[in-house]
């Protein structure tokens, strides 16, 4: 997709030689309309989002006036190409050329196809890639709604679906620059109690604990939303621990990233119930402990007790009369 970002972006300057061509040669300034009529078609291919997407929003007058002013500002925009081109022209002592207006008109008309078959807006939006900071805002209110939706193929997965069908989709969906959003999506879906998803949760703390993701912060709070997935069941939990005790001891400076040790620690002297033998359901928990232990000391002075701890040899003072 970044390459296709890039190819779009070069092609896009076929779009404003054209005028500068027609300006070099000695065209008429009545070029200009047709000109700008390829530019608003440019925009309404590759930036759908500037404009309205149903009737009924045609028919507001914010439409049109938001409409009107991005024809405005392709007429200036084709106009200051026109003029310097005219300019260069004229400092060249170019004169009129004889050339076929077609020709100038073809080169920006060309490169709306080239750049509609290489840039989808929608589908590059849906996986956070956008062609600038405008376009990113102009899609950011739909972001988590996009989110929503690309994870929904995850969550209709069957529990009985193998591990590598699991973590090949995990992997394809969150391989995108919008991977937190879809991370806190299918975190605050996994955490509905009647939704099982066994080896989609499993898939999950897989990759949101591998070093690649949590060493550069590729996910911010990728171990936390990890622990919030593997939290009510064992398993996932002892999956958990040792990758998150190899992960703070490795990358200490991600330490904000990791659950609170509060947090660790609650879970630790309350697991839920489960078969498995005593002195394992033990060393979880001593490894839960040891795992806030361990991200309190990384934290250092950022390590704040939200619930302040009575020491042992505290007694509660004898009121006199």
């Amino acid at each position: 997709m970044l390459t296709r970002m890039r190819l779009v972006k070069g092609i896009a300057a076929l779009l404003y030689v054209g005028p500068l061509i027609a300006g070099l040669c000695g065209f008429g300034w009545s070029m200009v309309f047709s000109f700008t009529a390829i530019f608003v078609v440019w925009l309404m291919v590759l930036r759908p989002e500037q404009w309205p997407e149903t009737p009924a929003e045609w028919l507001t007058a914010q439409a049109w006036l938001s409409a009107l002013a991005q024809l405005l500002s392709q007429l200036l925009l084709v106009g200051v190409l026109f003029g310097i081109g005219r300019g260069l022209g004229g400092l060249a002592d170019i004169g009129t050329v004889a050339l076929d207006p077609l020709v100038p008109l073809s080169v920006s008309f060309l490169a709306i196809p080239l750049c509609r078959m290489l840039w989808d807006a929608r589908e590059a939006a849906s996986q956070g890639y956008f062609l600038d900071d405008e376009a990113e805002a102009a899609h950011s209110g739909n972001a988590a709604g996009a989110a929503a939706n690309a994870i929904i193929p995850l969550l209709n997965l069957p529990d009985t679906a193998p591990d590598a069908t699991v973590t090949a989709a995990v992997a394809d969906a969150l391989d995108v620059p919008a991977a937190e959003l879809r991370l806190n999506a299918l975190t605050a879906a996994l955490a509905k109690p009647s939704r099982s998803h066994e080896a989609l949760r499993r898939a999950l703390v897989f990759w949101a604990t591998e070093p690649e993701i949590v060493a550069p912060g590729q996910v911010a709070e990728s171990m936390a939303k990890a622990f919030d997935i593997a939290n009510g069941n064992l398993d996932l939990l002892r999956l958990y621990v040792p990758r998150a005790m190899a992960l703070i001891a490795a990358f200490p400076s991600r330490a904000s990233d990791f659950p609170a040790p509060d947090q660790l620690r609650a879970v630790a002297e309350s697991l839920p119930a489960s078969d498995l033998p005593a002195h394992v359901q033990a060393d979880l928990s001593d490894g839960l402990r040891a795992l806030a232990r361990s991200v309190e000391a990384a934290l250092g002075p950022r390590a704040v007790s939200v619930v302040p701890e009575t020491p042992l040899h505290a007694k509660s003072t004898p009121r006199t009369a």
